[in-house]
């Protein structure tokens, strides 16, 4: 990682004087010491940098609810830190003395009409780094007990209050709570604001870890950031315009069961698996082959690629391919960026490699690939990103359906790539592009877009998806996988998933099924990991009940796909993005909504047959056992078999399902649907499939459909 220190004892803030003490023309604050600018881009955003915008600004800039006002304050140091000493700007100037000099003269917070206790205090300046440059730094007050969320996916808890992180993309193994795949310097409080810091390079985030009243922003960059002002929703949605959106879920059969793990070998052995699932009734959509399907892998057992078909292993893919299409599944396969030299692909891609400061190619800093001296192709280069995308609809997906894009957080600091970033500064950059890469040449050789990406950082989401990692298969492994799940989402994700079994290690048949359980109630389900995964191997009763209510639950879970694509919101979303209001969801890491109506509260307790669960206000229905609970408090749900878990639906909600158990996903819409209607009032739900925009509209506790085609059959059932 790289080393990121600062000594605060040499802080310098940014200063000004009273008399300069007004936003000029162009939008900035001036002084000898630097230049500050605001403006504002969006109705609920303000951007904050340190150099000139040219929008015109009036000393208060309207925010509807929300404004932002220029007063003097000062800040002062105790013990070597930066802290707040908090004034009250109704008072007058004078006070301070005319020749005072004061920091960054910004507040944010509710109309005046509001106590100033409501308002947040900002302070922007210098603080040395220990490699000698001089870092920018941006501090905003905390209020007591205030929850932070964001920062990407990380595994440890989802509120990041009292924490401190950098943003840097790394291969975490065994996910450890500070590390991640998918950096993104992007947090939020449900206390009404968020930040989002426009860069690709490393930030460091003190989220009151040092003063524990203080939020404290570090980069190497010059300063540019956005503040974004209203609901967790409304700060999600003003992130989305600003960075992107996914146009479309991914295809409609990537929502099915996808069956992996490291590694099926052979293609007899591919074949086999498949047509196992058939024969004993279990659904699936898409099987993966590993690294071994390559003959590079093969040949030097390191994890750089080549693009072949290692044929003594596969001796006829495309006549695999045609069978495994027979049988109702998609091909899914693995590669990276970590070209082989000497190959053809290497040849083929050559002089697109990215090249090192200290001379020659930038090799991945990763052990085997920089042990096999490996290249990454430069995707900053327009050129390099077509050839790239060219390689991959030539030699890969004439026979994979979908692409498993693994790795991409290797990009070594001295890289010098063509667009003029640095390694350091392209290092969280590269695998955006890398995966935006992959998902375009599957959207333009396919017709459909889809990427199984475990890196990534802002902006990423616009290519779903991301899966986890390498979680271990323990039961500590299950609470970071659903963990960093929710953290990603907190953090912009739209679509994600997680290895079910966990990666490292073979989990009992308990823990996999508690995993497999978890798993179908999230975006994307796959099992994965480096034993056997095949579901009939744990618990091959419950195993099946699991997966085949995953299948029942795919129009509802297609619906809210689509849902969440047109109202800019997560389909899995933490509690505290659904209640921003309710202090008692702010440490819950474990419970998550999937779509607008389920409630989930996985098992993730070994031996546990049930657990506690908070439900939120209102009335909410057991899914299994038809128990009725009235929320706003705690309760504890058990169980008598290991085939349930607590599922609840939220009162006034449909629940659209497939009425008959199905082995994969048809074309054409789902029918015949069975659609549940809880504790229904009125109710207009918007219904979504391929082709379908329909409604189902409930009056005094009666429902029916609008809009939806002849061929589709369907049947109400009330609660």
């Amino acid at each position: 990682m790289v080393a990121f220190r600062f000594d605060e004892s040499k802080f310098r803030a940014l200063s000004f004087t009273p008399s300069s003490n007004r936003v000029f023309h162009d939008g900035c604050v001036y002084s000898d010491s630097g230049r500050l600018c605001f403006s504002k881009p969006l109705e609920n955003v303000i951007r904050v940098t340190e150099s000139p915008t040219g929008e015109r600004l009036p000393q208060e800039l309207s925010l509807g609810d929300y404004r932002v006002s220029l007063y003097p304050r000062v800040t002062v140091r105790k013990a070597n830190r930066v802290v707040f000493e908090e004034w009250d700007p109704s008072g007058p100037e004078t006070s301070w003395g005319a020749n005072r000099p004061f920091v960054d003269p910004l507040f944010i917070g509710p109309p005046r009409t509001e106590p100033w206790t409501n308002y947040r205090t900002i302070v922007t300046g210098k603080l040395t780094c220990s490699d000698g440059r001089l870092c920018s730094s941006f501090a905003v007050s905390l209020r007591p007990g205030e929850p932070i969320y964001g920062l990407g996916e990380h595994f440890g808890h989802i509120n990041k209050r009292g924490q401190e992180f950098i943003t840097w993309a790394a291969d975490v193994p065994s996910t450890p709570s500070y590390a991640t795949y998918v950096p993104v310097p992007f947090i939020w409080s449900p206390r009404g604001w968020g930040i989002l810091v426009n860069t690709y390079s490393p930030v460091y985030f003190d989220l009151g870890k040092a003063s524990y009243d203080r939020l404290l922003i570090v980069t190497r960059e010059p300063l540019d950031l956005y503040i974004i002002l209203g609901t967790p929703k409304e700060i999600l949605k003003a992130l989305y315009q600003l960075t992107g959106a996914p146009k479309a879920p991914p295809p409609k059969w990537s929502f099915g069961f996808w069956q992996s793990k490291c590694a099926y070998n052979t293609q007899d052995e591919v074949l086999s698996v498949a047509r196992e699932f058939r024969a004993r009734g279990y659904p699936a959509d898409v099987i993966h082959i590993d690294p071994p399907w390559e003959g590079n892998w093969r040949k030097y057992r390191c994890d750089t690629v080549d693009f072949e078909w290692d044929t003594s292993a596969f001796p006829d893919p495309k006549g695999m391919v045609e069978e495994l299409h027979r049988l109702g599944f998609r091909l899914s396969l693995w590669i990276n960026p970590y070209i082989e030299p000497g190959t053809r692909l290497w040849s083929r891609l050559e002089r697109y490699m990215v090249k090192s400061k200290l001379g020659g190619l930038a090799t991945p800093a990763a052990d085997c690939q920089r042990r096999e001296g490996a290249g990454l192709v430069d995707l900053t280069d327009p050129e390099g990103f077509n050839a790239f995308k060219q390689a991959l609809k030539d030699l890969v997906l004439p026979y994979a359906d979908v692409i498993k894009a693994d790795y991409g957080e290797a990009v070594p600091e001295e890289a010098d790539f063509r667009n003029g970033m640095s390694g350091e500064q392209a290092h969280n950059y590269y695998p955006v592009l890398y995966m935006r890469a992959v998902y375009e040449a599957t959207l333009e050789a396919k017709g459909y877009g889809i990427v199984w990406g475990r890196s990534g950082s802002t902006g990423v989401w616009q290519y779903p998806l991301n899966w986890g990692g390498d979680v271990p298969s323990s039961w500590e492994g299950l609470r970071q996988a659903i963990r960093g799940l929710l953290s990603y989402h907190a953090s912009g994700a739209f679509f994600a998933s997680f290895d079910v079994g966990g990666f490292i290690g073979r989990p009992s048949d308990e823990l996999y099924l508690r995993f497999l359980q978890a798993g179908i109630m999230v975006s994307h389900v796959r099992a994965h990991g480096v034993t056997d995964r095949e579901p009939w191997k744990y618990s091959p009763g419950e195993t099946l009940a699991a997966l085949r209510l995953r299948y029942r639950l795919l129009p509802y879970i297609y619906s809210e796909a689509w849902r969440s694509i047109e109202e800019r919101v997560p389909l899995v979303r933490p509690l505290p993005l659904e209640h921003p209001d309710d202090p008692n969801v702010y440490d819950i890491d474990d419970e998550f909504y999937l779509g607008s109506s389920l409630l989930v509260a996985p098992i993730v307790e070994e031996g546990a047959t049930g657990r506690a669960v908070y439900l939120p206000q209102g009335k909410w229905v057991d899914m299994f056992a038809g128990t009725t609970y009235e929320g706003g408090r705690w309760v504890t749900i058990t169980y008598d078999s290991l085939d349930k878990f607590p599922l609840l639906v939220r009162e006034n909600s449909v629940i659209p399902m497939l009425a008959v158990d199905v082995d994969h996903v048809s074309e054409g819409p789902f029918t015949p649907l069975e659609v549940h209607a809880y504790r229904v009032s009125d109710l207009d739900y918007p219904y979504y499939d391929d082709g379908v925009r329909a409604v189902i509209r409930c009056r005094r506790g009666s429902c029916g459909f609008e809009g939806l085609p002849a061929s589709v059959k369907y049947s109400f059932t009330y609660h």
